[in-house]
């Protein structure tokens, strides 16, 4: 009888509308990545972490989510094998949202890759990368897909878009001297889409 039960209790718990894994910060703690194996990221979030605080507030103070660990430092390994080194900024805004019975994955990536990305890089300041150190902007915009007949609310699975830019994309960008989908054709863009291993993709906008 109690085997019974707890079938029915797990069941009961799949099923529902409960809250799963929560991926967004909570705070300035939960938002920042401090631990780092490369010695030399160590050193560069110390000499920048008040231009990371100042990133932190600025998208606290316009509302939007910072995923967990978002804001910090990363590396990118370039064709000729030397590491780049990139302010990193990861946002999971709670305006994006997919139903996964009604969109298709390249779908979902076309529609946040043109139409947010270019939004969210409005949030970002040249000074922001004025370190020496410093190369380029990786920035990651997250989401859920989930089974709205289900829930719309809670649960199905994250996906992903990072994109590496260097400092003069930037400039470019935020200058208008060259559109987002002009400068994106040319950078790093790395996604993970249903569910798959992420992989480097070269965006094609029509």
């Amino acid at each position: 009888m109690k085997i019974i039960i707890i079938g029915i209790a797990l069941c009961f718990v799949l099923l529902s509308c409960a809250p799963g894994p929560v991926y967004v910060a909570k705070s300035e703690n939960e938002s920042m990545r401090t631990a780092y194996e490369d010695a030399k990221l160590r050193k560069l979030h110390a000499d920048n972490e008040m231009i990371l605080k100042k990133i932190y507030n600025r998208l606290v103070q316009s509302n939007i989510n910072i995923y967990k660990e978002g804001i910090g430092l990363t590396i990118l390994t370039d064709d000729r094998n030397e590491k780049l080194h990139y302010i990193s900024i990861n946002i999971r805004p709670s305006e994006i949202s997919f139903d996964e019975s009604s969109t298709k994955p390249e779908q979902r990536f076309s529609r946040v890759l043109g139409t947010y990305f270019p939004k969210y890089m409005q949030y970002i300041k040249m000074e922001d990368l004025d370190a020496d150190d410093i190369e380029g902007l990786q920035m990651g915009v997250y989401w859920p897909v989930r089974d709205h007949s289900q829930c719309d609310q809670y649960g199905g699975f994250i996906e992903y878009i990072h994109v590496y830019f260097t400092k003069d994309d930037v400039a470019n960008i935020l200058n208008g001297r060259r559109s987002f989908q002009e400068v994106v054709q040319d950078t790093e863009v790395i996604t993970s889409l249903n569910l798959q291993p992420s992989k480097s993709v070269r965006p094609v906008f029509n």
